[in-house]
C-alpha cells in the first residue's frame, strides 16, 4: 500500500473512532472536559477587537491556547506552540537573520523581508518592526512563561491593527493575578533555559510584575556534534568558530507596573545569532555565515477606564527602537585567509550588516453600548517611525556607527489609521458586525480594510462567516534599499503598492458535553504581491573600483498576485478518566501568478497536508503529553542548475523535499515538593533526517537540515 492510501485508511479510522472536535477554546486535554458548556461560549478575549469579548461573538476567529495546555504539552516558545496549530507551517533557519523560524500560516509564506506576514503582539504591544520588515527577533526568543493565554487570529485583522496582520496575530497575553515562578533546563547542543517571574498586588490600585528569560544553545558550534549534523552547513576554521557559532544567546526582561486605571511596561529582548548558509562546498562556493546581534526595546503606557456605556475609553502610547548591533558583520569563507590587520574587519568580514527603526505610536479607542444590543468600537492610532533598511557597506567595509552614515539611509514614515465597527445582537443566537479601517501614509497608498461577520448559535451549534481584507504595506528595504555588485544592479521602487488579502471564511463548532467539532473554511486571493529582487529586463555598465562590469537591473516589484484555499477539522475527545486524544487535518491548495507563470504553493514550500495527533495520559501527578505530525512534501525552484548543486534539481529544476513524519514526547511529574515540578521534553523522538530551504531560495541556497532529536529537561517552580 503506499504513502498515500495509508495515511488516508490512518484518517477514516481516527476520524470515525474519535468524532469529536474541538471548540475555538483550546483549553486543555486534562480541564477542557470539566468546564461546563456556559463556561466554555464565555471564554474572553480581547485581540480581535482591542477590547473583551466573549469568544464566540468575535467577527474574527480566535483560538485560545491557555497556560495549563502549554505547560502540559510542553511548549518552550512561541515557535514550539504555532508548529501545533492548524494551518501554521514553521521551519527552522538556525538563526537566519535572528528568526529562528519562518513562518508558513495559511500558505502566505513571506519573502526575504522575513515573518512580515503575521502580527505579534505581547499585551497588545506589538513586537514587529514598524519598518514592515517583519518579526525581527527569533521565535525562540519569544518566551511562554507566565503567561495566562496565547490568543491566535484566523484571517486578516487589518481592519483594527492595520499593517502586519495580513494573514492573522498572534497575541500573548501575562498572568496579572499574584504569583511567583521559576524554572531551569538543560538539553541537547548545550542548550539552557533560565526563566522567572513575580507578580504582586501591593493593594487594591498597585500592582507589579517582573519578567526574566534566558536562552542559550551551542547547536552551531562545529566541534560538538556529529559528522552528520556539521555537514548541514559549512564551518570556519578557528578561531571564526567561536566569534560566529552560538546559534543562539537570547535574553528577555519584562517589567510592568499598573496603578489604578494606568500601566506601565517596559519590555527588552536582546538576541545574539548567527546566520549560515551552505551545506557542502562542492554544491556552493560561496558560504558564509553572520554574526547578528540585535537589541529590541518597548516602552508603553496605557490607560482605561469605563466612565459610562457610551465611554469605555483605552490610550496608549508605545515608544520602541530596534536596532542590529553597529559591529554585526558578514564572514564569506573565501576571506578566511585574510589577515586580520584591521580589528574593525571583524575576524575577516566582507561586509556589514545594520538595521535600525525608532517609533513612536499613539492609540485612542472606544468601546460604547449605543443602544440595547447594539455596540460600537472606533479607534484612532498614528505612528512617526524612522527606520533604515537592512543595508551593508561591502567587501570589507567599516561598520555603520556614525551619524552621517545613518542618516544617509534613514527614511521617515507617518501613518494615520481610523477605525470604527458597529455590531448589531437581534437576539442571543444572531449577532452581524460591519467594520472598516482607512489608513494614510505619507510615503505609500492609502488602504482601506472592511470587515462583515455573521455569528448564529443554535443550540450546541456556532457559526461564524466573515469576509475581510488585509494588507500590508512596502518595507522600508523593499522600497529605499540599494545595492550595486559585479553581478547586478538593485535599484529602488519608491512606488510600490501595498499587498492586499481578500479572505472569505467560514467556522463551525459543534460543543456538548459530550464532544466538540471544529470545521474552518477559507478563500483568500492576493493582489500586488511584492517579489524582491526581480529582473527588469534591462541591464547597464556599473563601475567597481577600477573596474567595469555589465549587470542586470533588479527591483523589487508588485508583479504577483494568486489564491489559497483550504480547509481544517479539528477535534479533541476525553477516552477515559485518564485518556484523551486530539487531532487536526488541514489542507491548503492554492497557486501565485508571477511572470506569466502559475506556481502552485506546494512548488513555494508549503504542504498540501498536515496531520497533527496528540495523545494525553493524567494519572495522580504524572501527565504525559505525545504528539505526532505528518506533512505532505513539497518543493522550490533555483536557478542554480548548472555545476555539482544542479545534481540536487530534478529535471524542472526543483529541489523536493519529502514528506515529514515527526514524534514529541512531553512528560511532567507535578507536585514533587511543595509545587515543584519535573519535566522531560523529547522532540523529533527517533531522530528524523529531514530538510528545508532558507527563505531567500532563489539566491540558490542550498538545502538545510531540520531539526535533529533534542532532549531538555529541567525543573520548575511556582509558588
Amino acid at each position: 500500500m503506499d504513502r498515500k492510501k495509508t495515511l488516508l485508511l490512518f484518517l477514516s479510522l481516527i476520524i470515525h473512532s474519535s468524532i469529536s472536535f474541538s471548540q475555538d477554546t483550546t483549553t486543555s486535554t486534562s480541564n477542557m472536559f470539566n468546564l461546563s458548556l456556559e463556561d466554555l461560549m464565555n471564554v474572553s478575549v480581547v485581540s480581535s477587537t482591542k477590547t473583551k469579548q466573549y469568544i464566540m461573538k468575535t467577527s474574527s476567529r480566535v483560538i485560545v491556547i491557555n497556560e495549563h495546555t502549554i505547560q502540559e504539552r510542553g511548549y518552550h516558545d512561541l515557535m514550539d506552540l504555532l508548529r501545533s496549530l492548524p494551518f501554521f507551517q514553521i521551519q527552522s533557519e538556525y538563526g537566519h537573520w535572528t528568526k529562528g523560524g519562518i513562518v508558513n500560516f495559511k500558505g502566505h509564506r513571506s519573502g526575504d523581508s522575513g515573518n512580515n506576514k503575521l502580527l505579534v503582539m505581547v499585551d497588545g504591544i506589538r513586537l514587529n518592526d514598524d519598518a514592515g520588515e517583519g518579526l525581527y527577533m527569533g521565535l525562540n526568543s519569544i518566551p511562554l512563561n507566565s503567561v495566562k493565554q496565547v490568543e491566535i487570529v484566523y484571517g486578516p485583522n487589518s481592519t483594527i491593527y492595520g499593517r502586519d496582520a495580513f494573514a492573522g496575530l498572534v497575541n500573548i497575553i501575562s498572568k496579572t493575578e499574584e504569583h511567583a515562578n521559576a524554572g531551569y533546563s538543560f538539553g541537547t547542543y548545550g542548550t539552557t533555559k533560565i526563566f522567572g517571574s513575580i507578580s504582586h498586588v501591593f493593594d487594591k490600585d498597585i500592582r507589579g510584575s517582573i519578567n526574566f528569560n534566558s536562552y542559550q544553545s551551542m547547536e552551531q558550534d562545529a566541534d560538538r556534534h556529529s559528522d552528520a549534523y556539521k555537514l548541514r552547513t559549512t564551518f570556519p576554521r578557528h578561531p571564526y568558530t567561536e566569534k560566529f557559532y552560538r546559534a543562539s544567546d537570547n535574553k528577555y526582561v519584562g517589567i510592568k507596573f499598573l496603578y489604578k486605571d494606568f500601566n506601565v511596561s517596559y519590555n527588552v529582548f536582546n538576541i545574539r545569532g548567527s546566520e549560515t548558509y551552505g551545506s557542502n562546498p562542492n554544491l556552493y562556493v560561496t558560504e558564509y555565515s553572520t554574526a547578528i546581534a540585535l537589541k529590541n526595546q518597548v516602552f508603553s503606557v496605557g490607560y482605561d477606564r469605563i466612565y459610562s456605556p457610551l465611554f469605555d475609553i483605552s490610550a496608549s502610547y508605545y515608544y520602541k527602537k530596534y536596532e542590529f548591533d553597529p559591529q554585526t558583520a558578514n564572514l564569506y569563507t573565501q576571506d578566511l585567509n585574510r589577515k586580520l590587520n584591521d580589528p574593525l574587519y571583524a575576524y575577516g568580514g566582507r561586509k556589514y550588516y545594520y538595521f535600525r527603526t525608532i517609533s513612536n505610536k499613539y492609540s485612542l479607542n472606544n468601546n460604547a453600548k449605543i443602544l440595547e444590543g447594539l455596540q460600537n468600537i472606533s479607534g484612532i492610532d498614528f505612528y512617526d517611525m524612522r527606520g533604515i533598511p537592512v543595508v551593508s557597506e561591502g567587501k570589507g567595509g567599516k561598520p555603520i556607527t556614525t551619524r552621517e552614515q545613518r542618516s544617509k539611509y534613514e527614511h521617515n514614515i507617518k501613518n494615520f489609521g481610523f477605525y470604527s465597527e458597529f455590531s448589531y445582537e437581534f437576539n442571543p443566537a444572531l449577532r452581524i458586525s460591519l467594520g472598516a479601517r482607512g489608513d494614510i501614509y505619507s510615503l505609500h497608498d492609502n488602504t482601506v480594510m472592511p470587515r462583515f461577520a455573521i455569528n448564529y448559535n443554535s443550540n450546541y451549534n456556532f457559526f461564524r462567516f466573515v469576509l475581510s481584507r488585509g494588507f500590508i504595506s512596502p518595507s522600508v528595504t523593499q522600497s529605499y534599499f540599494e545595492s550595486i555588485t559585479n553581478f547586478s544592479w538593485i535599484k529602488k521602487n519608491e512606488n510600490l503598492l501595498s499587498e492586499k488579502n481578500l479572505s472569505l471564511q467560514f467556522d463551525w463548532n459543534y460543543l456538548s458535553p459530550d464532544f466538540r467539532a471544529d470545521l474552518e473554511l477559507f478563500y483568500n486571493k492576493l493582489d500586488d504581491a511584492i517579489v524582491e529582487s526581480v529582473t527588469t529586463g534591462d541591464s547597464t555598465w556599473v563601475t567597481i573600483g577600477n573596474n567595469q562590469y555589465y549587470v542586470p537591473i533588479l527591483m523589487s516589484k508588485n508583479n504577483s498576485k494568486g489564491n489559497r484555499y483550504g480547509f481544517q477539522i479539528s477535534g479533541e475527545k476525553n477516552i477515559s478518566d485518564y485518556f484523551s486524544l486530539n487531532i487536526h487535518y488541514s489542507l491548503l491548495l492554492g497557486e501565485d501568478e508571477m511572470l506569466g507563470e502559475t506556481i502552485p504553493i506546494n512548488k513555494n514550500l508549503t504542504s498540501n497536508h498536515v496531520v497533527n495527533l496528540g495523545f494525553s495520559f493524567n494519572y495522580n501527578i504524572l501527565s504525559l503529553y505525545s504528539e505526532i505530525q505528518w506533512k505532505s512534501g513539497n518543493s522550490i525552484k533555483s536557478n542554480h542548475t548548472e555545476g555539482k548543486y544542479s545534481e540536487l534539481l530534478d529535471k524542472e529544476g526543483y529541489l523536493n523535499f519529502d514528506p515529514v513524519f515527526l514524534t514529541n514526547i512531553n512528560l511532567r511529574i507535578n507536585n514533587l515538593l511543595m509545587g515543584l515540578v519535573f519535566n522531560v521534553r523529547i522532540k523529533n523522538v527517533f531522530n528524523v533526517k529531514y530538510y528545508g530551504q532558507t527563505i531567500n531560495a532563489q539566491w540558490g541556497s542550498p538545502v538545510i537540515l531540520q531539526d535533529l532529536r533534542r532532549i531538555d529537561a529541567g525543573l520548575e517552580y511556582e509558588i
